[in-house]
């Protein structure tokens, strides 16, 4: 399942070993950005895609072959 706004840890696929984070865009539809990082804290970059709707971002998503393991902020855990 892509969660939008969370930080996820790529654990298979292309990027394995790195970060990914969705952003909603405030296009009517809404587009997508794919923030990635080396790290969880998104401080060392690594760099980015854009894609026009949700359905490109589930075709991006399955292109990739990412399985992603979902990190909970702090303030989610033990919920």
């Amino acid at each position: 399942m892509i969660q939008i706004g969370k930080v996820g840890g790529i654990s298979a696929g292309d990027d394995t070993g790195k970060f990914v984070k969705i952003q909603e865009l405030p296009d009517d539809p809404p587009s997508y950005l794919i923030l990635m990082a080396y790290d969880a804290e998104f401080q060392v970059g690594y760099g980015d895609y854009w894609v026009e709707d949700y359905e490109s971002l589930k075709e991006f998503f399955a292109e990739s072959r990412w399985v992603i393991e979902w990190l909970n902020p702090a303030s989610e855990e033990g919920n």
